[in-house]
């Protein structure tokens, strides 16, 4: 099975370095595939940084988070949170 929900990206700066790098070592916490998709269609695996960063994701932008796996729903929320939560950088 698979579990999805969309967010809004809400840190000021986006997606950019040190984000793809906080979300790129929590997936390594999950056995399921986290897979993200911006509102053009792009899609990256959350376990590739450079893929994140070519999200081309600013604040504002909306992206579907979709985990597939044993702990798929553990993996969405702890995605959903960090988005949430702006990477902790506000």
């Amino acid at each position: 099975m698979t579990v999805k929900q969309t967010v809004e990206i809400k840190n000021r700066l986006g997606m950019h370095a040190r984000p793809a790098m906080k979300l790129f070592e929590l997936v390594q916490s999950f056995e399921s595939e986290v897979m993200l998709r911006n509102g053009t269609g792009i899609e990256a695996e959350a376990s590739s940084v450079i893929a994140l960063l070519m999200l081309d994701s600013p604040k504002g932008q909306q992206i579907e988070i979709e985990a597939t796996g044993p702990d798929e729903v553990e993996a969405l929320s702890a995605v959903v949170n960090l988005i949430n939560s702006g990477f902790d950088e506000d």
